[in-house]
């Protein structure tokens, strides 16, 4: 059975989470070790054991990446997505407080079963409890894995910003200089936006956008695309090339779209009093990619693919179709079989010398 693209990529976040955790956590065992046994320390207790830390704190780490990691990526991705980046910080903090308290009430405890024996009274349990407890060495581990975790928060709200994979591209500096690539645009526009919003008002319509956008996210996601903007009411959907011709992406993508707001019809006319539709137009080519700006970086692509496709979703209201796409394009495509192609025929496009021919399908 195959995994939802919105599943891997959640299980890849939390793995990376458990890795950096993991690698703190040796960082700090190591670093401890090299101290204890540095010229300007008296040297370990007979209580420490530099094995028994290190395996100790990678099997936490791994554990605490594991259970934070996705209680992390949940918090931010499902439970908390309507709600502002401070709230899901206090929520964190909150639950941070709670997972460490209860990992430390189990350590201590242990702790102060070995050292104290099993027959120790409440009184020499509980000043052990609280001699570990109140301990420099374990307040700057509070401290410092508090940081940890929000800063883990941070990163994920981040990362979401620029979209999956966008944040690697920036830190390895993939675009830093421009490139040329080929690559397919569609242009997703919703349908009679602004009736719309005039008979829902402005504060309703956001509220329909973000609840679209978030509804065919993970249809995007399935069929590789990246989206590039959010312009209004408007989704702009790019693939590398082959990725887009690759099972037909560009296009199952849209159709999927198509039938899944079909299938969210009732509940869109029960909440908002409105049957939502997508128009779109498909086109490619090349482009050049590279980082703009100063004090707010984006990536950004550049070429004429861009405008032929906006202008081709442009003619969806006049041939009455909510998908257009160039005949180049689709002759492209994998698997055209699983299509019936409607030609539109050859169209003059507003700022294109010669004319762009055009079609319309659906599945077969």
């Amino acid at each position: 059975m195959q995994v939802p693209p919105q599943i891997r990529l959640n299980i890849g976040k939390v793995f990376l989470i458990t890795v950096v955790y993991t690698l703190v956590s040796l960082f700090l065992t190591t670093f401890v070790h090299s101290v204890l046994h540095s010229p300007f320390s008296l040297g370990p207790s007979e209580l420490f054991s530099h094995e028994r830390q290190l395996l100790t704190g990678v099997l936490t780490s791994i554990m605490a990446g594991i259970v934070s990691g996705s209680t992390l990526v949940w918090v931010n991705g499902t439970l908390f997505r309507k709600r502002p980046f401070y709230y899901s910080m206090l929520v964190t903090a909150i639950m941070y407080l709670a997972v460490f308290g209860m990992i430390m009430v189990i350590n201590v405890f242990v702790i102060a079963r070995f050292y104290r024996g099993a027959d120790a009274s409440f009184d020499q349990m509980f000043w052990t409890i609280f001699e570990f407890v109140t301990d420099i060495t374990v307040v700057l581990y509070f401290i410092l894995w508090g940081f940890i975790t929000l800063a883990t928060l941070f990163f994920l709200q981040v990362n979401d910003k620029f979209g999956p994979g966008i944040l690697i591209k920036f830190l390895r500096g993939q675009y830093h200089s421009p490139k040329d690539e080929q690559r397919v645009f569609m242009f997703l526009d919703l349908r009679s936006s602004t009736s719309i919003a005039e008979r829902i008002g402005h504060h309703e319509y956001f509220n329909l956008l973000r609840d679209l956008f978030a509804e065919i996210t993970p249809i995007i996601l399935k069929y590789q695309g990246e989206i590039y903007q959010y312009v209004g009411d408007e989704v702009v959907i790019s693939w590398p090339l082959k990725k887009g011709l690759n099972n037909a992406n560009c296009v199952r993508c849209f159709l999927e779209v198509e039938e899944y707001l079909n299938e969210l019809a009732p509940y869109y006319l029960k909440d908002y009093g409105c049957s939502p539709e997508f128009k779109a137009g498909l086109h490619f080519g090349q482009v050049t990619a590279g980082e703009v700006g100063v004090i707010k970086k984006d990536i950004v692509y550049s070429g004429d693919v861009l405008n032929t496709a906006a202008r081709i979703q442009a003619q969806c209201n006049q041939y009455k179709v909510n998908l257009l796409l160039s005949d180049e394009l689709y002759h492209l495509l994998d698997h055209q079989n699983q299509f019936e192609l409607i030609s539109i025929g050859s169209i003059e496009l507003r700022g294109k010398v010669e004319k762009v021919p055009l079609s319309t399908l659906k599945r077969a």
